[in-house]
């Protein structure tokens, strides 16, 4: 017995030893840069998933419902100048011609899948493929740098896969509450201390100071979609950013438009908007206080947003204040292609002048600004 004892003693103590050795050459975890650190907190990929399979039906990649939410007569859209139905004019069923694997879309028989941004199931969506179907954020990177790029971030670096996949729950735009997970604070979690960010934090977005601009195509020409299916706007509008409050946040936020014309009348749609043009260093105070757009309003109580100059359209470009009588407050003209709108090539010399002013203006999911918060930057 006193043997059997002496050998289970022996036998710990080698183990501990053993123990004690393994740990002394295990492989110490490299430190993670602040970067990973911080995409590990937004992505917590340890976790349990929801099957796509499951959920992606009611995703906004699958539904398109975004496109429903902002046309509908319902909702105050372009519907209700149109009188088509969005079913009509093929933007649920929208696709940029290939699949991920380079295969050709059956426009006749397409319907929104995985097949989308994955060449095989479960891999790597590439940020090219996203950016087939993004093209306001492909225009965005092709015109400006953005603090995130400069740091090798891709679209998959910030979005996740519920964002992509859906939840199960079927939202009616990004702009919904809970749609998106991605948000500045989750990896800016502490501020730098400066006078911007005392005066401003709690009641100014990030994006109202650090987006170098919105993008916008301006002035659709909708004869052309509804006819062949065809994108055709006059131009793109940029280097300007509209100041506006999100809904449920109370703060003033970066927002964006997108002006259409159809049979002679014209619409403007108004939304916050997260541009990816950011910058680390945030606007100086005079780009929003008491700037051109402010200084006219005060003097005429109008916002010029673009004028017709007898020969083509000029967009006004920096900070454009959304005031609290903006129907009426913002200047905005538009023009009507006279060309063949089944033709896919477009004709600058067939764009002509067709009215100042928009026959109907719609806000979603933003308020204008306040009284006051129009008066503190006329300061």
């Amino acid at each position: 017995m006193k043997k059997l004892w002496g050998v289970a003693v022996l036998l710990v103590g080698v183990l501990a030893g053993l123990g004690a050795l393994s740990a002394s050459l295990a492989v110490k975890p490299v430190p993670m840069h602040h970067f990973e650190t911080a995409l590990a907190q937004v992505h917590p990929w340890g976790t349990a998933q929801q099957d796509p399979s499951q959920t992606f039906p009611t995703s906004l990649h699958a539904t398109r419902e975004g496109k429903r939410t902002w046309y509908s007569k319902e909702n105050g859209g372009f519907e209700t100048l149109t009188n088509i139905p969005i079913e009509k004019v093929g933007c649920l069923s929208c696709h940029p011609g290939t699949y991920a694997d380079g295969s050709k879309v059956d426009p006749a028989t397409y319907k929104p899948g995985c097949q989308d941004c994955h060449a095989q199931p479960g891999d790597k969506v590439k940020q090219e493929t996203c950016l087939k179907c993004h093209r306001r954020q492909a225009l965005e990177i092709a015109n400006y740098s953005d603090v995130h790029r400069e740091k090798k971030l891709e679209c998959m670096s910030c979005h996740t896969s519920r964002e992509m996949h859906g939840d199960g729950k079927a939202y009616k735009s990004w702009l919904e509450p809970g749609a998106m997970d991605v948000t500045c604070e989750k990896c800016h979690t502490k501020l730098e201390a400066n006078v911007s960010h005392v005066v401003h934090e709690k009641t100014v977005h990030c994006t109202s100071c650090h987006s170098q601009s919105v993008v916008s195509c301006y002035n659709c020409h909708f004869e052309s979609e509804v006819v062949a299916g065809i994108k055709r706007p006059y131009g793109v509008m940029r280097d300007f950013v509209f100041l506006l409050k999100r809904q449920g946040t109370n703060k003033v936020h970066a927002g964006s438009m997108q002006p259409l014309v159809h049979g002679g009348k014209s619409f403007v749609a108004v939304a916050p908007y997260r541009a990816h043009t950011i910058t680390k260093q945030g606007r100086g105070c005079t780009e929003c206080h008491n700037n051109a757009a402010i200084q006219e309003y005060a003097k005429t109580g109008k916002i010029t947003v673009s004028k017709w100059d007898g020969s083509k359209l000029v967009f006004t470009k920096g900070i454009i204040p959304i005031p609290p009588d903006w129907k009426t407050a913002l200047q905005l003209d538009f023009v009507d292609y006279t060309g063949d709108p089944a033709k896919p090539e477009t004709d600058p010399t067939k764009w002509v002048f067709l009215k100042s002013g928009a026959d109907l203006m719609q806000m979603l999911y933003a308020e204008p600004l306040t009284k006051e918060q129009i008066q503190k930057l006329s300061r």
